[in-house]
This record gives structure tokens, C-alpha cells and sequence, in this order.
């Protein structure tokens, strides 16, 4: 029995150097796709407010909608990067926690659906969110996965309504 015990723990550590090396393995995949997917968005979002500048006296308004969805998607893109990113290392750093605007995070969340919600024409509505602490990675994973979930998942015959409320209780914050 002893001898079982021995070998069950020299296989438990080496699964547990084996989950180590995997784990560094994909932080640094995720460090490098992040670094080769940034730049070429950095160039979209340059040169669409190149356009914008050089030749705004012989662009519409539709243009410059355009040009603006452009560079507001870069954007968007480039944190999504970056979140993957911090995701990547979650296992170390997960004890990171800090004050999050949950409006702020819920707003990303839905700018990140805003596709998803403008073709099923729902409504998402939400109270002021408090601070609270938190990761805001995480935070926005969660909005967007219970608003896309909502959006997803709606009544065939109605588009999707969404409202968030809030109450403060003496243990918290009620969602």
C-alpha cells in the first residue's frame, strides 16, 4: 500500500509538471499571436484615420461611418487580444483582483455583441452597475456569455428584451 501511494504521488507530480510546461507553453503561444495579430490592426486603424484626415472634405457622412466602424472594430479587436491574452495566464495571476466599473465591462461586453444583437433586434437594457472587485477580464467573459446566451436564446416569434436590475443588500450586490 505504501508503495502504490509512493507511485500514485511520483504520477501525480509528473502530471502536475506536465500541466506546468503545457500551461507556459500556451502563454507563450498566446504573447506571440497576440504580438503578430496586433500590428496588423494597429495598420487597419491607422490607415482608416489616414483616409479620414487626408481626404474628409471629399468623404459623406456614410463614409465616415464607415471609417469609424473600421477603426471602432480594430479597437475592439485589439482588446480582445490583449484579454485573450491576460486569460492565457489566469492560473497565476487569477488572484489579481481590483475595482471594476461593472458598467464599463457590461458596456464592452455589449459593443462585443452589438452584431449579434442588431440582427436579432434586441432590446438590452441595464440599472447603473456598481463596483466591484473582481477581474475585468473575467467580468466581460461573464457579461458577454449570459448576454449572448440571452440574445441567442430568445422566443422564435419575439425579439429578445434584456433587462439587467440590481439590488444593494447587506451581504451585497444582487444581480
Amino acid at each position: 500500500a505504501l508503495e502504490r501511494s509512493q507511485q500514485d504521488r511520483d504520477t501525480l507530480e509528473q502530471q502536475a509538471t506536465e500541466l506546468r510546461r503545457s500551461n507556459e507553453d500556451l502563454e507563450q503561444f498566446a504573447y506571440v499571436a497576440s504580438h503578430d495579430l496586433q500590428e496588423p490592426l494597429r495598420k487597419v486603424a491607422s490607415f482608416c484615420q489616414m483616409l479620414q484626415r487626408r481626404y474628409a472634405d471629399q468623404l459623406d457622412d456614410r463614409a465616415r461611418q464607415y471609417i469609424g466602424f473600421a477603426v471602432d472594430g480594430a479597437t475592439r479587436m485589439q482588446e480582445l487580444i490583449n484579454d485573450l491574452l491576460a486569460f492565457s495566464r489566469i492560473g497565476r495571476v487569477f488572484a489579481d483582483l481590483r475595482e471594476v466599473d461593472l458598467d464599463e465591462v457590461f458596456a464592452r461586453a455589449e459593443a462585443n455583441l452589438s452584431r449579434a444583437v442588431e440582427e436579432a433586434e434586441a432590446t438590452i437594457t441595464a440599472d447603473p452597475l456598481p463596483r466591484v472587485q473582481g477581474d475585468p477580464t473575467l467580468l466581460t467573459m461573464l457579461w458577454q456569455n449570459l448576454l449572448g446566451n440571452a440574445v441567442k436564446f430568445h422566443h422564435p416569434d419575439r425579439p429578445p428584451r434584456v433587462r439587467v436590475t440590481v439590488d444593494e443588500t447587506p451581504d451585497g450586490w444582487w444581480e
